[in-house]
């Protein structure tokens, strides 16, 4: 569902203080918004659902990018709250239990844009109307090198297992760099994990209880030259995200990396 209504707020949640009657559940009033994506769903714990709906704020009305947005929840006899967030592109809100409370937590997520593919991830508790913004798991911790014969090693801090990624296929490009020689590292350069470029809710147990999968992109020579992916799955558990799984797969050269110039490293 999309349109056009009136939507704003402060740069953090908030309530108001008189509840609207139940023929009014609608996002506030105060500036120009548009409606992404709406609910009913109960997210408080009363028994009864509540409206949940995703607003985004824009500038630019031809742009597919949110300068502002906001999720506002809206319940029969209870004060309406208001989440913003941060702007971003392809908004979208899931709901499902990650901290094991029997009531659905609001996920949501957005593109940042940049070259990276990073997105922005929040998951918010309502329970008893209250939003409480629960933490996400910091990517995982590796440590990674370029090796002789084409060879790229790592380690997860967190597992404290190592892996080795074959990187011959993309031998030309490699010795074209000035980066290897017949197979030697001659211009030593930094494999680089980026922070989490997908989160998103799975059920891996299928219990009805959501797990995060995480996913960080390995880099070589140029953010084009993907080598492979991080994939760690976290677990709520006593309060905090558990570990409960993580490994790394490689990702196969379909065309030729593009070779930086000595311009481009400048």
């Amino acid at each position: 569902m999309s349109g056009v209504l009136s939507f704003g707020g402060s740069a953090e949640a908030y309530t108001q203080e008189v509840p609207p009657p139940p023929s009014q559940l609608t996002p506030p009033q105060s500036g120009q918004g548009q409606l992404i994506q709406t609910r009913e769903i109960d997210v408080t714990g009363d028994g009864k659902p509540e409206m949940v709906s995703l607003v985004g704020l824009k500038s630019d009305m031809n742009s597919p990018y949110y300068d502002k947005l906001f999720i506002s929840v809206v319940g029969q006899g209870q004060a309406q709250v208001v989440i913003p967030l941060e702007g971003g592109y392809n908004p979208k809100m899931d709901f499902c239990d990650f901290i094991h409370d029997k009531l659905p937590q609001i996920y949501m997520t957005s593109d940042t844009g940049g070259s990276g593919g990073f997105t922005s991830n929040y998951i918010y508790s309502l329970k008893n109307n209250v939003p409480t913004e629960i933490p996400m798991p910091e990517p995982l911790h590796v440590k990674a090198t370029f090796e002789n014969n084409y060879k790229v090693k790592m380690k997860i801090e967190e597992t404290g297992k190592s892996y080795t990624l074959d990187i011959a296929d993309r031998k030309e490009a490699y010795e074209q760099f000035g980066m290897y020689n017949q197979g030697k590292i001659v211009k030593p350069i930094i494999v680089n994990v980026d922070a989490y470029s997908l989160l998103k809710p799975v059920d891996v147990d299928r219990d009805g209880f959501c797990e995060l999968k995480g996913v960080q992109r390995i880099t070589g020579i140029a953010n084009a030259d993907t080598l492979g992916y991080v994939t760690s799955v976290w677990r709520w558990h006593k309060g905090q995200w558990k570990l409960k799984k993580a490994a790394v797969t490689q990702t196969l050269m379909t065309s030729m990396v593009r070779v930086p110039s000595p311009e481009d490293e400048d």
